[in-house]
């Protein structure tokens, strides 16, 4: 027991990255439109599924390009991913474009699930529970597009970095696994004292890499979310 509280630990800076790097939206993106490369190897999708969700996806742009006006078009025009998401925050959307757009992420998510897994499913609404908690805290400390862009780059890197220190066998029993469920498999892994010990060094180094891309009052809010998050976890002891 005393050896997975360490690895918690030392996990527990990346974790706190995940949290930080998600930007907030004005309009969320439809399901169909959600899948990363990322996501879609953790849902171990076929390429079956992978097609149709394209086909969706580009049904669903198609339909919520037709609402938007020319001017909102162009402000669009080139952006992708996160940029995306920020230029629609700046769009001035009436209230009926956005009851239509709604109306089309609602026709969208129905069409993606009916294509998932009853498991996939279940993961797909664990990660996209997480996922509004990451963009809640982003919100909350307010964090510039320029600061999450950097957050991004230190998780990735802290990412690569702890995925370099586990051993192939290691890697293959986390594979697929997010959240809870990711952590409850980290029990199972036997980490040696070398690797508790070079996961504490990335953790370290990505906490102290993240609080230089935070402002002073981002950091002191960001303390007290971990004092209130240690203090639940010990309560629930």
């Amino acid at each position: 027991m005393m050896k997975f509280q360490t690895i918690q630990k030392c996990l527990g800076g990346t974790l706190m990255l995940t949290v930080l790097v998600a930007a907030s939206a004005a309009l969320k993106p439809s399901i169909a439109g959600a899948f990363s490369p990322n996501m879609a190897q953790e849902l171990n999708l076929t390429p079956a599924q992978q097609t149709e969700l394209d086909a969706i996806r580009e049904n669903t742009r198609t339909q919520a390009e037709a609402i938007l006006t020319e001017e909102q078009l162009a402000t669009l025009a080139g952006t992708t991913g996160r940029d995306r998401k920020q230029a629609m925050g700046n769009l001035d959307l009436s209230e009926a474009q956005r009851t239509q757009l709604q109306a089309i992420r609602e026709e969208s998510k129905t069409a993606a699930s009916q294509v998932l897994t009853e498991e996939q499913q279940a993961q797909l609404q664990t990660t996209n529970r997480r996922k509004n908690r990451r963009e809640d805290l982003a919100e909350e400390l307010n964090l510039t597009p320029e600061q999450q862009t950097e957050l991004q780059s230190i998780r990735e890197n802290a990412r690569t970095r702890a995925e370099a220190v586990l051993t192939d066998e290691q890697l293959a029993t986390l594979e697929g696994r997010t959240g809870r469920e990711r952590m409850q498999a980290m029990r199972s892994l036997d980490l040696s004292e070398e690797q508790l010990t070079q996961l504490q060094e990335i953790r370290d180094d990505s906490r102290a890499a993240a609080d230089n891309v935070l402002t002073d009052e981002q950091k002191a809010q960001l303390q007290e979310m971990r004092s209130e998050r240690g203090n639940r976890h010990r309560g629930n002891q």
